[in-house]
Formats: structure tokens, sequence, C-alpha cells
């Protein structure tokens, strides 16, 4: 139970990574609210947090009155798990605008939005961890990938600088840039084979090593399958 009385935020916690990453923070004692949009429940009160339990809230990224109230009820806040996301891929001829606009506003403009309201909090206490889970896209180019690549591309560069913001109140901010791993984001994209991708729990369990040390910062991880890039 590394993590008995922390709280914690995981986004994106109704599937994937997020998913995996609320229930592996649970386990390890932390109180945990999971945000995802496909939620109902839009509200809740300190009372409502349990050690080893994850109270599921409804909640996009990208409405920034809606982050700012649902942290605005959190008693305190220790750790920040930023995992929502979304793709749309295409080559770059053929690609829409619009799944462009939405592809940076949930990557970069929602990562934005979660970290200010946390590091609100985090300053105040002088102690919390940010991770953003980012993708190996950010750093590697891959046809059809142009507009989720911009986008986690701008995602880990904001981290960069929300680290170096963070730093002097003694909060952690950690990039995790997972390689392919078996999530719905591959439902529509055939020809892809999903049993030598990562697992979700997989990178979860790197995420919660990471917020377990305290006396560990360390800025960026990139976690692989073993095939390496698929």
């Amino acid at each position: 139970m590394r993590l008995a009385g922390k709280v914690a935020v995981v986004t994106g916690s109704s599937s994937g990574i997020g998913q995996a990453t609320a229930a592996a923070l649970a386990a390890e004692g932390a109180a945990v609210v999971g945000f995802a949009r496909r939620y109902r429940k839009a509200s809740f009160a300190a009372a409502d947090l349990v050690a080893g339990q994850v109270l599921e809230i409804a909640l996009d990224v990208g409405d920034e009155h809606g982050v700012d109230a649902r942290f605005a009820a959190l008693p305190r806040l220790d750790i920040v798990v930023a995992s929502h996301g979304t793709g749309t891929f295409a080559p770059i001829a053929t690609a829409s605008v619009d799944d462009l606009r939405q592809m940076l506003g949930c990557h970069v403009v929602g990562t934005f939005l979660i970290a200010r309201a946390a590091l609100r909090h985090m300053k105040v206490q002088r102690a919390g961890h940010v991770v953003i889970v980012s993708s190996n896209a950010a750093q590697q180019a891959f046809a059809e990938c142009a507009g989720y690549t911009a986008a986690k591309a701008g995602q880990l560069g904001f981290a960069r600088v929300l680290a170096a913001e963070a730093r002097p109140y003694d909060v952690r901010v950690t990039s995790v840039l997972p390689g392919a791993t078996d999530t719905p984001i591959w439902d529509e994209r055939p020809g892809f084979d999903r049993q030598k991708m990562l697992r979700p729990g997989d990178v979860a369990g790197v995420i919660v090593d990471l917020v377990a040390r305290p006396q560990v910062a360390i800025d960026q991880v990139v976690v692989m399958p073993p095939a390496g890039a698929l």
C-alpha cells in the first residue's frame, strides 16, 4: 500500500491506460477520482473519496469551467495522471482539419487545463506529481500519423515547461511515452498485431512505480513493447 493516504486524479479513466492506472493507484491505497466524458455523475464532495476506490466523475478535459470546478472540490491532491486522448489517422493529403483541431484540443489544451488546475493545489502543498501520458509518436515519425504526432509533440513540449515551472515548488512532472499499447485507439486500424503490443497494465505499473518514489524525479520515460515500434 505505497500510496495510502494519497489523493489521485486520472483523466481518461474509462478505458485503456487511464482505466488501468486508476485501478493500479487504488490498489496501492490511493483515493482516486477518475475523470472521463462517458461517466454520468457530474459532481462530488470530499467525503466521497475513499482510499482504495475509484470515484467515477464526468468531465470533458476541454471544458475550462468544468475542469476548474472539479479540481476545486478536491480536499488535497497528490497525484495527477493525464491519460485522456483521441486519435484519427490519415495521410496528410487527405487528413481533416477538424480532426487535427480535435486532437490538438484534447492533447494540448486539455492537458494545459488539467495541469494548471493541478498546479494550483500542488504549489500550496509544495508537493505533488503530475504524470502526462504522451506517446512514442511524439518523437518518432509514422505514416498517416501527422495530426496525432503534432498533438503529442505539443503535449510533450508543454510538459517540459510545466516541469521547469513546477520544480521550485517541489512538484514533479513526468512524461511517459508508451509505444504501441493495446487500447481501443487501434479498433479502427486493422493490420497491426495487437498481441505484440504493450498491455495497459504494463504502462500503469510503470506509472505507479514512478509516483511511489517521491525522492526520485524523472522527466521522461519511454516504454516500448519488446518487439519495438510496430
